[in-house]
């Protein structure tokens, strides 16, 4: 007796499933392996293109992920389609490639340009919660701080600590090694006039080295610095230097409650 099997033709779906649970294991190079046979499989096929583009951008290959990014976008309809991972990875890709001017049209104009602010939807990649708007908006500064626009990454800045709120932990005064804000107002969370740590200390060994005891320097938030002088460019890459351990993967998603609707 003969067995009959229906034949299982894979769709270029099953290819990006497969894909996907190959980058949110970490192996990017099999995802990307995935991403592209989905994209043979369906040239016109979204997903792929968003999967291609986050894998190779992981494997250090900025310029190939910039392509991927960029196809989707020019077949998209930018009016209703959804195309905020791929904003955030072009400014990502542009980032990396040194493209200062287009990674913060990505960042500002295309990803939080094109936000719903009223809605305060907050967005993290569906794939790894640890990236998210806080990264994007680093991208922001740090293009801002690169193509002299002082005024601009301070704003920024400003900004990006609002968004941190949640994560931010009060020191309970300047001797305390740990603590990112003196909490003026007791309140327990980050508020307006709490004194954000700037970056610099009474090194009073000196070592160079921050050491207990040693006082850290705060200053009142919102920040506020003459950019025009070489100290206060100082003070923002310090900050730059500090949110950059703030968007760190170890930080998850930064206690952001993200608008998951994207991701089902």
């Amino acid at each position: 007796m003969n067995s009959c099997r229906q034949e299982y033709e894979p769709q270029d779906s099953d290819f990006a499933q497969f894909g996907w649970k190959y980058y949110e294991s970490g192996d990017y190079l099999g995802a990307r392996d995935w991403f592209q046979e989905a994209l043979k499989e369906d040239s016109s096929f979204a997903d792929a293109y968003n999967g291609a583009g986050w894998s190779l951008g992981h494997l250090g290959q900025a310029d190939s992920a910039r392509h991927y990014f960029s196809s989707w976008i020019a077949q998209s309809d930018e009016e209703n389609d959804d195309l905020f991972d791929y904003y955030a990875g072009l400014a990502f890709a542009y980032n990396a490639l040194g493209n200062d001017q287009q990674a913060l049209l990505n960042a500002q104009s295309n990803f939080f340009g094109k936000q719903d602010v009223v809605s305060g939807d907050i967005w993290c990649f569906c794939h790894r919660k640890d990236i998210n708007q806080i990264d994007v908006r680093l991208i922001q500064a740090v293009s801002e701080f690169r193509l002299g626009m002082f005024s601009e990454c301070l704003v920024t800045i400003n900004t990006a600590y609002i968004e941190l709120t949640k994560q931010l932990s009060p020191a309970s005064d300047a001797n305390q090694v740990s603590g990112d804000f003196l909490d003026i107002d007791n309140s327990g969370t980050f508020t307006l006039n709490d004194k954000l740590y700037n970056g610099e200390w009474i090194d009073s060994t000196p070592d160079g080295q921050l050491s207990p005891g040693e006082e850290r320097l705060f200053d009142s938030y919102p920040l506020f610095y003459d950019v025009t002088t070489v100290m206060g460019r100082s003070f923002l890459a310090n900050h730059l230097a500090i949110l950059a351990v703030h968007t760190s993967s170890q930080n998850g998603k930064n206690k952001l409650s993200c608008n998951t609707d994207p991701c089902n």
